[in-house]
């Protein structure tokens, strides 16, 4: 088991590499003079030619990201231009927010996936399947900030149940309140968002829940525990459930990989507080470092998830250990 983790680890340097010289590359290929973006077109062109030598946009982009990974080695993403603090202490101050509304959506759409794909494969070819394979369909189909449109628009607008932006209500922020009633202002506010992510999410698991509920179903071993007369509630929790998360764990974490990404339009409907929020203002600012150091943490945390699946699939099924 030790080595399985040591051979995933060590898969993370190059990955993590790639993901850093992509967003490098494709940061430098965008027109336009990120100086002029960032200073205006009134700047002088001493202040321009100083912020060029302070962002080493006089370089090649290569030597520019050596130069880079060199400082993530010393613990320094650099210095934000827009918002003149120190990159790490932005992003991992808006880290938190985001890993809270993408934590909820995935562990939310994994337990409606989960649920929709051994409901349809219990049911299989009777009206029941049919409703949760036309509702599962639907959900892979609607794009997520369309989805949260229409929640503001139904639970917000129309009905008034659920605040529909912010992490918090603003008269509690700041306030003696008891954590209980904050943190029950803080679910009031991430359940639109998280929803929003989650339906996406659980369409995708379910669907593929379903056939492998379905195969696990059909399997031997399913048919020798009903031979020995075990219940059918005990056959579906241990036999069952165990079998259907050891194939529907990798589609996990490649959800991960999906509402991390899809954070980023959420948190702006939804004026939501955390990373992605905060890179949309900064590429629209061509804060280059701070896009770059937010987008590293984002695709650090999504490695991670998909490690923590990886070693969940092979705890629930050791077969996997060769792969």
């Amino acid at each position: 088991m030790s080595g399985y983790i040591a051979k995933r680890l060590l898969l993370l340097v190059p990955v993590l590499l790639g993901v850093s010289l992509v967003v490098f590359a494709v940061m430098s290929l965008v027109p336009g003079d990120p100086a002029l973006a960032i200073l205006g077109p009134y700047a002088t062109p001493e202040r321009l030619a100083d912020l060029r030598a302070t962002l080493h946009l006089d370089q090649p982009w290569p030597l520019r990201w050596l130069g880079w990974l060199g400082g993530l080695l010393h613990g320094d993403m650099g210095r934000s231009v827009s918002l003149e603090r120190p990159v790490a202490d932005a992003v991992f101050e808006r880290l938190g927010p985001t890993l809270l509304l993408a934590g909820a959506a995935l562990l939310l759409g994994a337990l409606l996936g989960l649920a929709a794909g051994l409901v349809a494969a219990l049911r299989h070819n009777r009206a029941t399947d049919r409703l949760v394979t036309l509702a599962v369909l639907l959900g892979i189909s609607l794009p997520p900030f369309w989805l949260g449109l229409l929640l503001i628009l139904l639970f917000g607008v129309w009905l008034g149940w659920l605040p529909v932006s912010g992490m918090a209500t603003a008269w509690l922020v700041g306030t003696d309140a008891a954590p209980a009633v904050m943190w029950l202002d803080v679910l009031r506010h991430l359940l639109l968002p998280s929803l929003s992510l989650a339906l996406v999410a659980a369409g995708v698991i379910g669907r593929i829940g379903r056939g492998a509920a379905l195969d696990v179903l059909a399997a031997d071993h399913i048919r020798l525990c009903r031979a020995r007369g075990l219940s059918e509630r005990r056959i579906l929790l241990v036999h069952v459930l165990k079998g259907v998360l050891a194939r529907v764990m990798p589609v996990i974490g490649l959800q991960a990989g999906f509402v991390l990404g899809g954070a980023v339009y959420i948190e702006t409907i939804f004026q939501w507080p955390g990373l992605g929020r905060l890179l949309v203002d900064a590429i629209a600012a061509r804060d280059l470092l701070l896009v770059q150091g937010g987008v590293l943490v984002l695709a650090t945390a999504y490695v991670m998830v998909n490690l923590a699946a990886d070693l969940a699939q092979h705890a629930l099924d050791r077969r996997t250990a060769a792969a």
